[in-house]
């Protein structure tokens, strides 16, 4: 079941994912990687905006972390291998394979939440069905389509959640170096998250230490001691190579060169915990719809299983706090809370034990039908255009109504305002599109907020569908491209099938 529940995510996400290459940060990381290959180098020549980038020596480097950039070698080796194919397009080719390590990260996370529901008591059915839901219905689908850090960084939050958990239970040397390994991934997947690891570290505490005190029984204290030296072995050489990172880059081991105005962590904290929760623009229950049950089973999950509540609600908070301080808490520019994706899966987590036992009559199923369903539409709708178009339009809008003398933020119309909301936005352009009108100024959704008109006729001439098949099929790609689709399809066909037989008795 695991085995197809992974090829199965795997092979839809690169059968839906972008036809664009890396932009942004992406870019940079991904620049980043090509020199690593080519050179056993760091540092690149690429342009952009200054705060991406740190110059010492005389040369020039990412002010990223390391993660991603390790993370993304497998698609770049891929477009290596594939590139001296005959009739494959190369612009295409290369946009292609740089979204595979993130599509097989992403599955690898839906696979490693399949078994956090099992742990929770779910059944094999609703652990597969939580799986998928996560997987297609939520901002994971986004961010498993393009090549940025996200699929990993949610990979390896899991996998400090569940080693935590293990770690709870038995915590043995091979346990504790797992731990202490996915705790070093993810300090290397972006560097904030060492604010976040003395969530682990405490529960720990409390489960081998202050709880044994509270039942009059003494910790093993040998035990501790060993498996925590091990964990910190393992951890070591992640934090080293950050810390040397840091230091080739900015000559300090503790300065990563990433400069923010005023300082990186000084946004405001309540707006922009409102907009993670309860904006048009950013919020998450908007943009992963099927969050809301882990909200609905919060209640039964602190009721049967109140340490593992205790410790996924702690990791939810501290993201979304440091998040929320963060001057771009937005993530901008990007499609939805991009910054709280690596928490999405648990929250979804919250929903175990709640939902199955919730769902009992046709009426429950009913509703729960229409939440995944409103979660694959907004996935669907995000998918259908690169974020890009949708941006630009908000930045114009801004710039030709006289906003930008007084409106900082360059797209805060779009993450707070409903009629500038991007998923109405989308369908908006979506329908512009299929229609074949690049006339967006003619009826655009904020027209009576903002009567005068925009000029965005480039715009809507610029529109295409974000999927990848789209570049390959009408082109010398053809053939290669219909092969690839045929297999694709048919292996998340052949994982869907076995998979629903499997399960379908158990839901």
């Amino acid at each position: 079941m695991a085995a197809r529940l992974y090829v199965l995510l795997a092979c839809t996400f690169l059968l839906l994912t972008s036809r664009e290459p890396p932009w942004a940060d992406a870019h940079v990381v991904y620049d980043t990687t090509q020199a690593l290959i080519h050179r056993g180098a760091l540092d690149v020549t690429l342009p952009g905006p200054p705060q991406f980038f740190v110059h010492r020596h005389g040369r020039k480097y990412g002010v990223f972390p390391l993660g991603n950039v390790i993370a993304m070698v497998p698609s770049y080796l891929a477009f290596l291998a594939l590139r001296h194919v005959p009739g494959l397009p190369q612009g295409p080719l290369f946009a292609l394979t740089s979204h595979l390590s993130p599509a097989l990260l992403m599955a690898a996370a839906c696979l490693l939440f399949f078994h956090l529901c099992r742990r929770r008591g779910a059944s094999p059915g609703w652990a597969a069905l939580l799986a998928v839901t996560l997987g297609l219905c939520t901002l994971c689908f986004s961010y498993a389509r393009v090549a940025y850090s996200e699929a990993l960084q949610t990979v390896a939050m899991l996998l400090v959640v569940e080693r935590t958990l293990v770690a709870a239970e038995r915590p043995t040397p091979r346990v504790m170096a797992g731990l202490g390994a996915a705790a070093g991934v993810l300090l290397t997947s972006k560097l904030v998250y060492a604010l976040l690891l003395p969530v682990p570290v405490l529960y720990l505490a409390e489960r081998h230490i202050l709880q044994p005190r509270r039942q009059g029984q003494r910790p093993d204290w040998p035990g501790l001691v060993a498996g925590s030296a091990v964990g910190l072995l393992c951890f070591a050489p992640f934090a080293a190579v950050t810390l040397w990172h840091n230091w080739l880059k900015t000559g300090s081991v503790l300065d990563s060169g990433y400069r923010i105005q005023d300082g990186i962590f000084s946004g405001d904290l309540l707006p922009a915990l409102y907009g993670y929760t309860l904006s048009t623009g950013k919020s998450m229950f908007l943009y992963s719809p099927p969050l809301v049950l882990g909200l609905c089973g919060l209640g039964e999950g602190w009721r049967r299983r109140r340490a593992e509540t205790a410790l996924l609600c702690a990791m939810i908070a501290t993201v979304m706090l440091f998040n929320a301080k963060f001057r771009h808490w937005n993530g901008d520019y990007c499609w939805g809370p991009r910054l709280l994706t690596p928490i999405t899966p648990l929250v979804l987590l919250l929903s175990v034990p709640w939902l199955p036992a919730w769902v009992q009559t046709r009426r429950r199923q009913m509703v729960l039908g229409l939440v995944l369903a409103a979660g694959l539409g907004v996935q669907l709708i995000g998918a259908s255009l690169y974020w890009d178009h949708y941006i630009r339009i908000l930045l114009a809008v801004k710039d030709q109504t006289g906003a930008a003398g007084w409106f900082q933020d360059q797209v805060g119309h779009g993450h707070f305002i409903p009629q500038f909301s991007p998923i109405r936005g989308h369908l908006w352009l979506l329908g512009h599109l299929l229609r074949g009108d690049p006339d967006l100024g003619r009826d655009p959704p904020w027209r009576l907020l903002v009567p005068q008109r925009v000029y965005l006729r480039p715009h809507g001439e610029a529109l295409r569908l974000d999927l990848w098949a789209l570049d390959w099929l009408p082109g010398p790609g053809r053939t290669a491209g219909v092969l690839l689709m045929v297999l694709l399809g048919g292996g998340a066909l052949w994982a869907g099938g076995g998979l629903y037989r499997r399960c379908r008795s158990s839901v």
